[in-house]
């Protein structure tokens, strides 16, 4: 690939000043400026980001680190983040810790195997100089890979963080249940089930908390019984359904879009 020196030795011009050519700040006549810019495009020179960004200390990149990309919510998430950054001329990187797919749920309560994961990988994007790091949680829960004196700005989106220096981006659960669940009062229904994930996840916590407060703001006692706690998975809502349908719900609340398709499955 042609250099920005070689350019310069053709055009019989100084290194300096192709560069402010090229970067719009060229005190040169245009017959100079217009020999450049032709030389430039003949030989199809392509400036070096990297090597600019080190000099300049700002590579205008940003590191994404994903839990999985196979979990459902994480693609909607990533291509946000990439249009965002393609609007504001930044690159993006992107490391998939393949977590799920490695070990399905079991890596979750084992800080070792996370921690021998994830440390390489966050070594790995700090020596490429990027100029921040999103790190994009599977699900809700604490995560801990970055520390007070991580060197670049970083993110926590779907995650918790575990230090107060890194702000952490998440889902509204608890207003958005009272929505759906509001909505359901207000077409009339007072018998409402609840289909949740598994009852130690922040997800399902939170969305029964904005369960119980709507029912609680319209006067309608709160029945523990009309609760089901599964796995996320379609089956659970079929599961679920059969178990709520007997205590005369008049409509269910899933906390996931496939238990609701279990649901609408066991009603069919």
């Amino acid at each position: 690939m042609i250099t920005l020196k070689e350019i310069a030795e053709i055009c019989n011009v100084s290194v300096a000043t192709v560069s402010n050519v090229l970067n719009g700040k060229a005190k040169t006549s245009a017959e100079t400026r217009e020999q450049i810019l032709k030389v430039v495009k003949q030989t199809g020179y392509q400036p070096n980001y990297m090597a600019k960004g080190l000099r300049m200390q700002r590579t205008r990149t940003i590191a994404l680190i994903v839990d999985d990309i196979a979990q459902f919510t994480s693609p909607p998430i990533v291509e946000s983040i990439m249009e965002y950054c393609e609007k504001k001329n930044y690159r993006v990187t992107m490391r998939n810790l393949r977590l799920y797919s490695r070990w399905a749920d079991s890596w979750q309560n084992q800080a070792a195997a996370f921690k021998a994961i994830v440390e390489p990988v966050i070594k790995d994007v700090l020596a490429a100089h990027v100029d921040g790091v999103i790190y994009i949680g599977g699900h809700c829960r604490n995560i801990t890979c970055f520390d007070k004196t991580f060197p670049v700005p970083a993110v926590m989106c779907y995650g918790f963080s575990t230090i107060p220096e890194v702000p952490s981006v998440v889902i509204d659960d608890m207003p958005s249940a009272m929505e759906i669940v509001n909505y359901l009062i207000g077409r009339g229904h007072k018998k409402i089930g609840f289909i949740g994930g598994r009852s130690d996840n922040f997800h399902t916590q939170q969305r029964l908390r904005g369960y119980q407060k709507a029912l609680f703001e319209h006067g309608i006692l709160y029945d523990p019984d009309l609760v089901y706690y599964g796995d996320w998975k379609r089956e659970t809502g079929f599961e679920g359904a059969a178990i709520l349908m007997k205590k005369d719900v008049s409509a269910i609340f899933c906390c996931a879009d496939k238990m609701a398709g279990g649901v609408y499955d066991y009603l069919e």
